[in-house]
């Protein structure tokens, strides 16, 4: 059943791109000597390989590895400072074992499902953090993992500036024009600095959406395919927090929209301009229902978030122009002095915000796009920041990059803008000051270093100064040299920014040579994206070893130790130099913990934090992984049986293993068994005659199922130590039992899902006919 009713699920995905293909192909017929649209595809996908040109062509990985190596006790073999990008932490901590997981299950069994390496178990697609329903997920099914990895990530951005393409050419505007779109939208910052996050994949089909709605609306369409596939896309393209950006872009859409009309206020025509975007809206989040089923339950346990303002985000306006201006991620961060952070750096190129800022104040300019950069950035300076983050800023960065391309066009087509001279002069201006408090910082280096050092010794934990003292104060010094004008990304962003603006000028001002200059805004562009990107993006060499990351030279030992038992870690920092929670599970360890922003309903904390040995047996725990640093522990009952100079293991004498049975004529004793094979999703065991009841002591879920080799379904319920207890039918032979985990409810929202998507193909087939007759008949 599942076989049959599975591709439906990805069918409209296919239809999608089929229709992307056939809509590029009819605007590729309306070109008359001009520019070919194909031709500004292919610009557009050099320029993402160039971008990413040291994993396209130099043979690295875009990946931190360096976070490990540096960071990650006791893995790290290189020195703290080192590290390219700290701020990169969560992706090799995170992103990267989930996804390594993820490869696991699709190559054992051949779909996403179980993680059996942390938590005791948790499910794959219930990580909201995963993004579990976009596509890019299926490249693990056939590619190797670095390759999947890498191609995802080229491949979402490539999308991100293919749907600006399509969007502004669609307006009216030329290929070099929104080629300019392409560049700021794609590389906005937001984008550049979670790259390794992957919920930028609910947002690359931002242009998408907006193209469709407006295609939709335009046709006076109440069911549009396209509209509701492209927002479909957006909710499955990222995770919880990813969605309500998809929601906070079509209501901008909408808004525009009702602004637009004359009796706006008027209920009537507010309910029925709103009621195409509810069921698109509607739809798309039945096609998306899947996602929303798996991740939706586990809201229960979200951690809380402190209360933010989001005043503290005007300040960061600055960096639209200049990103550098609060720090870099190779130094301290001065953002936090006012509270923030800086992940709220908003960048899509410093000429695009200024062309932005024009088309704001034209009444020429799309309604549509002022909307979506007011309201998003409004959003973000308002307590929403707080659920949203930053990141929300992303529906202001497609506005800010729909205007950029807009106004560079109608820059040619109108009188010069009496502007040009002033900016000039308030540029040269700011660039004075900006020398001179440079070399006033020079003047007083010395003093100013010992007031920073300071500060810092005032402001950090007392962890941080027992174990990254150094690390700040290095830090500091590269704060003070980095600020100055004439460091080098300062330098070459204030000359792009120059040029560009220069070149925008001479766009205004003169009619010859239009679309040469529009090009060198955009090379200029270009080139202040890689700029900025370089002190975020890392590129590492590929790992050598068959796991994910470089294998320690105690592993072995430490693998022989655990064997299948699980492990959980003893007092973690909360700082960079910690025992990941998640990343013995890259070497294959078990671990009963690990770290997730949505925690599992059904995990629940083990004891009460003194690590009773037969509690922990109880729950499958076989080892104590502790930090060296903070003493040799001492826990009664437990085994010393591994020691560094980063960590002591310790054994659990009572554990005796993972499955057990329970035969007839005992009434609590449980008896080791060993399975007769394991993979991700399965197990295969076979239980001596007269069980009754076999445990496994691995965290239970609703998708878990049994059956014995004859075909026979037997429930499943779940133990105090919510450990997995099957009964077995009364035999007087061996009984073989499989267990398999599949997604719970897959068979009923695969149907729900095909059904809406033959519903939705019947019914563009219907209007396509209909339309073809009206228009013979007319």
């Amino acid at each position: 059943m599942e076989k049959f009713l599975r591709p439906f699920a990805g069918i409209w995905s296919w239809y999608a791109w089929v229709f992307n293909v056939r809509f590029l192909l009819l605007m590729n017929r309306e070109e008359t000597g001009k520019i070919p649209l194909w031709r500004g595809i292919i610009i557009w996908a050099a320029l993402v390989l160039l971008f990413f040109a040291p994993a396209v062509f130099g043979g690295k990985v875009l990946a931190p590895v360096d976070c490990v190596e540096c960071l990650f006790k006791p893995f790290a073999t290189q020195p703290m400072e080192e590290v390219h990008n700290q701020y990169n932490v969560d992706g090799a901590s995170q992103y990267l074992p989930y996804s390594w997981a993820m490869q696991q299950s699709w190559k054992s069994d051949g779909y996403m499902g179980w993680n059996p390496y942390t938590h005791n178990g948790t499910s794959l697609p219930e990580n909201t953090m995963l993004s579990p329903g976009d596509w890019h997920h299926w490249l693990f099914g056939f590619l190797p993992f670095w390759t999947a990895w890498d191609v995802g990530i080229w491949m979402q951005f490539f999308i991100a500036g293919l749907g600006m393409i399509i969007l502004l050419k669609s307006r009216g505007i030329p290929v070099p024009y929104v080629l300019l779109g392409a560049v700021s939208f794609s590389f906005y910052s937001q984008f550049i600095m979670w790259i390794y996050d992957r919920w930028l994949g609910g947002m690359i089909w931002a242009p998408l959406i907006v193209w469709s709605l407006l295609e939709g609306r335009r046709k006076n369409k109440w069911v549009h395919l396209p509209s509701i596939l492209f927002i479909a896309l957006g909710f499955r393209g990222g995770h919880l927090q990813a969605c309500l950006f998809v929601f906070l872009l079509v209501l901008c859409v909408f808004l525009a929209d009702w602004w637009k009309r004359t009796d706006r206020w008027s209920w009537k025509v507010f309910l029925k301009s709103s009621s195409f975007y509810l069921v698109s809206g509607f739809l798309a989040a039945l096609l998306s229902l899947d996602v929303f089923v798996d991740t939706l339950p586990r809201m229960e346990g979200c951690k809380s978030l402190p209360f933010v303002w989001g005043l503290e985000n005007l300040p960061f306006l600055a960096t639209s122009v200049m990103p550098t201006l609060f720090g870099i991620p190779q130094t301290i961060s001065i953002s936090k002095v006012i509270g923030a952070d800086l992940f709220d750096i908003k960048f899509g190129g410093g000429i695009v915000f200024v062309l932005a800022v024009l088309a704001l104040f034209n009444r020429r300019a799309p309604l549509t796009a002022k909307f979506c950069f007011l309201v998003s950035f409004i959003v973000s300076c308002t307590p929403l920041s707080t659920f949203l983050y930053s990141r929300s800023t992303v529906v202001m960065a497609f506005g800010m990059s729909w205007l950029a391309g807009w106004q560079l066009f109608d820059l040619g087509r109108h009188p010069a803008l009496p502007v040009w001279r002033r900016l000039a002069w308030w540029g040269i201006g700011i660039l004075c000051v900006w020398l001179a408090v440079s070399v006033a910082v020079q003047c007083f280096h010395e003093p100013l270093l010992l007031k920073l050092h300071s500060f810092i010794d005032g402001n950090i934990t007392t962890s941080q100064q027992q174990y990254r003292h150094s690390w700040y104060l290095l830090r500091s010094e590269r704060l003070l040299d980095q600020l100055m004008i004439w460091d080098w990304r300062n330098a070459l962003l204030i000359l792009l920014v120059g040029v560009g603006g220069w070149a925008c000028s001479r766009l205004n001002m003169s009619s010859r040579y239009p679309k040469w200059w529009a090009g060198l805004v955009v090379l200029c562009t270009f080139g202040e994206q890689i700029v900025f990107s370089s002190s975020w993006l890392a590129y590492s060499d590929k790992p050598e070893s068959g796991c994910l990351y470089r294998e320690p030279e105690w592993m072995p030992e430490f693998r022989g130790h655990v064997g299948d038992g699980a492990v959980v870690i003893v007092n973690p920092h909360n700082d960079l130099d910690f025992l990941c929670t998640n990343h013995l599970s890259t070497y294959g360890i078990r671990l009963a913990s690990g770290y997730e922003t949505v925690q599992p309903k059904y995990l629940r904390p083990l004891s009460d934090g003194h690590y009773h040995p037969e509690d922990y047996a109880m729950a499958g725990i076989s080892h104590l992984l502790c930090d060296s640093r903070a003493g040799k522990p001492d826990f009664d009952g437990w085994i010393l049986v591994q020691e560094t100079e980063d960590f002591f293991l310790l054994e659990n004498p009572l554990y005796r293993g993972r499955y057990f049975v329970r035969t007839q004529g005992e009434e609590s004793h449980f008896s080791p068994v060993v399975p007769d094979w394991r993979t991700n999703n399965k197990i295969h065991v076979t239980v001596p005659p007269g069980t009754k009841e076999l445990s496994v002591l691995e965290s239970y879920s609703r998708g878990w199922s049994a059956r014995t080799g004859k075909g026979e379904e037997l429930p499943l319920s779940s133990t105090e130590r919510y450990a997995i207890l099957v009964p077995v039918p009364d035999s007087e032979q061996q009984t073989e039992i499989l267990l398999q985990y599949h997604t719970p409810y897959r068979e009923w929202y695969y149907s729900m899902m095909g059904g809406i998507t033959l519903f939705l193909l019947v019914t563009a087939f219907l209007q396509r006919r209909i339309n073809i007759r009206t228009g013979k008949m007319g």
